[in-house]
């Protein structure tokens, strides 16, 4: 399954379009879409029809709801790696 978040009702309306046109099943919910269609045949085809600045967010995990984001992006350190670095060469 592939979700598809839309920047507005409208636009989400037209991808279900867009995809149904195409045979594959495709629900709407606000301004998420999902579908059953192959992902290589939906980006396309959404992309040429309704654009991909309208796309907010893009869920190819077949997930029924978008979970929120805990990852944390710390700054590089380049101590640990010249430690290692120097390790594996002794």
């Amino acid at each position: 399954m592939l979700r598809v978040s839309f920047s507005t009702m409208t636009t989400a309306r037209a991808a279900v379009h867009v995809l149904e046109a195409y045979g594959y099943s495709a629900k709407q919910s606000g301004c998420d879409v999902v579908t059953d269609c192959p992902t290589l045949l939906a980006i396309p085809a959404i992309q040429k029809r309704v654009g991909f600045g309208e796309i907010e967010r893009l869920d190819l995990s077949g997930a029924t709801s978008f979970p929120e984001s805990k990852a944390e992006f710390f700054p590089a350190s380049n101590a640990p790696h010249a430690e290692r670095s120097s390790a594996l060469t002794a």
